[in-house]
């Protein structure tokens, strides 16, 4: 029956579905998990930003839709100014049949100056579970050389860089309900060769 059922060992996401396999370059990372990212085609920008545009984008120039383990976010490059836009989304129900999908819920928003490839402020958003965890979403600004950042550590999620914009990560550790989060990050160049390693400390803007 050798390459038949369900491959349990491999780490779920927020959807339910299986993580897939760490790049060949990353192999040394053990247990962390890759998250999936995909930049939206201009056929699907238009339904996507309606989640993320509170103020009306109606036609985005980049969408990025990631999914991780404990959530999922749309990161809204508009054509015109020079902001960037996310929409956080966490599971709306507790793990149940690991062969269903999970529905989720989305659950904050957050914008923020971009120019230059620069933000003012990651803009950090909190989520709050049924069960009353809570999930931080924040920006971190990869330096040039990085491929794939490294996020937390139980467990380790990896995000792959894209489009030139911030990625939008996530969290369940070291969360503040005041308003606060830090996101412990290693940062990999395309070649798997460590680039820096920092703690990104985020608040709620006031």
């Amino acid at each position: 029956m050798a390459g038949c059922g369900r491959d349990e060992s491999r780490p779920h996401l927020a959807d339910g579905s299986e993580s897939a396999a760490l790049p060949p370059v990353l192999g040394n990372l053990g247990d962390a998990v890759l998250t999936r990212t995909r930049v939206l085609p201009r056929k699907e920008r238009r339904a996507a930003a309606p989640f993320c545009s509170p103020s009306g984008v109606h036609e985005p120039a980049v969408v990025v839709a990631r999914l991780g383990v404990e959530g999922r976010s749309l990161t809204v490059e508009p054509q015109v100014g020079n902001r960037l836009i996310a929409c956080d989304a966490i599971p709306a129900d507790l793990p149940r049949d690991p062969d269903r999908p999970r529905r989720s819920r989305w659950c904050g928003s957050a914008s923020g100056r971009f120019a230059s490839g620069m933000l003012t402020d990651p803009r950090l958003d909190l989520c709050q579970a049924i069960d009353g965890r809570l999930t931080a979403f924040a920006w971190a600004s990869p330096s040039q050389a990085t491929r794939w950042m490294v996020v937390g550590r139980h467990p380790r999620e990896v995000y792959e860089v894209t489009a030139a914009l911030p990625v939008r990560v996530t969290t369940t550790e070291a969360v503040d309900p005041a308003g606060s989060a830090s996101f412990d990050i290693e940062e990999y160049a395309a070649d798997g060769s460590k680039v820096r390693v920092y703690t990104l400390d985020a608040q709620v803007a006031s």
